[in-house]
Parts: structure tokens; sequence; C-alpha cells
């Protein structure tokens, strides 16, 4: 029988491959579903709108519109300016994006609370859901804040930047397939149940965050730690504000926040 000073030494753990030919291929047709995801929720919503013959947009709505559509241009070419090898662009591209996000969060804020309000007292007044839209803004900011710090280890930027941008879309999708997907699970309705309420909002992107992972198992057999921090991080922030739309005691906040 052997003794601990005798058994014999664990073999070392093999670093996490920074690259493997399968997070391109896996970023690339990321990028083109959120695309598809992103034209087809807010291209139906617009159709609606056009044909119901409600007023017009405001034009924060129309600034929204362009500032993040933008940061959704810039990181499909900073993935294609990485798949063409062409890292030095990627970087200066990079550093534009990083001052963007401080537009995204503010034009984002500024957006919320104008829709909110010009909502308010109509059929389509919803003070509480003020958290959704907030939770979603503060869970992209914080991890695209955290891809930028760690831009110089690629697998964990790479990770985190992905997640922002998956944080980024959850709008489109839930427009797209947020309905169908409440609609199919017996937890109750769209604002009364918190998981009919958080998978109409959140299944649709938080599948395709676990796909990574899966990507991550199947080509090194572990997790990266960023993506885990970063799954932790998306997912406690949609909890919260999941929570938070549905808790009685948050309406009055809203709406005080709000200037009601």
């Amino acid at each position: 029988m052997l003794t601990d000073a005798a058994a014999p030494p664990l073999p070392p753990r093999r670093a996490f491959a920074p690259s493997h030919p399968a997070d391109g291929v896996l970023i690339l047709i990321y990028v083109a579903l959120i695309w598809v995801g992103m034209i087809v929720g807010f291209g139906g919503e617009i159709a609606r709108h056009l044909k119901n013959d409600d007023p017009p947009y405001p034009l924060i709505l129309h600034v929204h519109s362009a500032v993040f559509v933008t940061w959704l241009v810039g990181y499909t070419a900073q993935v294609l300016l990485i798949r063409t090898a062409r890292p030095a662009l990627h970087r200066r591209l990079g550093v534009a994006m990083a001052w963007w996000i401080g537009v995204m969060a503010i034009v984002g804020t500024a957006t919320a609370y104008t829709i909110q309000n010009r909502n308010f007292g109509t059929g389509h007044s919803d003070p509480a859901f003020f958290s959704v839209q907030m939770g979603d803004l503060i869970g992209f900011v914080g991890l695209s804040v955290a891809g930028i710090v760690y831009r110089r280890r690629p697998a964990a930027h790479r990770r985190l930047m992905l997640l922002a941008i998956l944080q980024l879309s959850t709008a489109g999708f839930a427009r797209w397939l947020g309905g169908a997907i409440g609609a199919a699970y017996p937890f109750g309705h769209w604002g009364q149940s918190f998981w009919a309420t958080f998978l109409t909002l959140h299944l649709t992107n938080d599948v395709m965050v676990l796909g990574i992972g899966a990507c991550d198992l199947v080509t090194r057999g572990r997790l990266h730690p960023a993506y885990v921090a970063g799954v932790i991080w998306s997912f406690g922030v949609q909890v919260t504000h999941v929570s938070l739309y549905l808790w009685p005691a948050w309406l009055p906040v809203a709406k005080m926040l709000l200037g009601h």
C-alpha cells in the first residue's frame, strides 16, 4: 500500500490553449446568428409599428439604433480582422470601440428613460421593465470592460467580448423568439412567473452561452476561468433584473427613478 509520501506525483495540468480552429468557426456562426436575431427581431417590431400606424419613434431611439448597430458592425469587423491576420488594425479599432462603450452606456440609459416616460400611462406602460433594460446594459458593459482589461490574454479577451455581444443581443432574440418560448413552457405567464419571464427574455442567448463552454470542453477538456466568471456575472445580472421586474416593491422605485 502506497503512503502519501510514496504516491506518484500528479501530472502537470496542461495550459489552456489560447486558440483552436473550432474557436473561429464558432465565433463566425455566432456573429451570423446575432445579426439574424437583431434583424428579424427588430425588423418584425418595426414592421408591426408601421402596419399599426403607430406614432413616429422618438429621435433618441434612432440614435440608440445607430450607436448599437455601429458596435455590432465594429465587433464583426474585429472578428474578420483576426481571421485575416491583421492584429495591428484589430488593436487600433479596439481602442475606438473601448471609448464607444461609454457612448453606448449613456445612450442606452437615455433611451430606456425616454421610452418608459413616453409610454407611461398608456397601454404599453411597464415601468418595472426598467430593471430589465438597465440590467442588460449593465451586463454588457461589465463584460466588455472585463474583456478590455484582459485584451493581452487572447483566450480570456475573446470569450468575454463574445459573452458581452450575446448579452447585448438579448433584445433582438426576445422580440423574435421570446413569445414562442414563453408559450412553450408550462411555468405561467409573462410578467407573473419567474421562469416564464426569464426564459422568454434569455433562453436563446443562454443556450448560445452554454455552446461556448461546450466547445471548450470538447476542444480543451475544461472551461476557461474567464468564461466561468463571465457566465456567473451574466447569469447573476439576468436573475437580478428579472427578480426585480417581478418584485412588487420594485415598481414604486422604478416610477421614482423615472420621475413619477
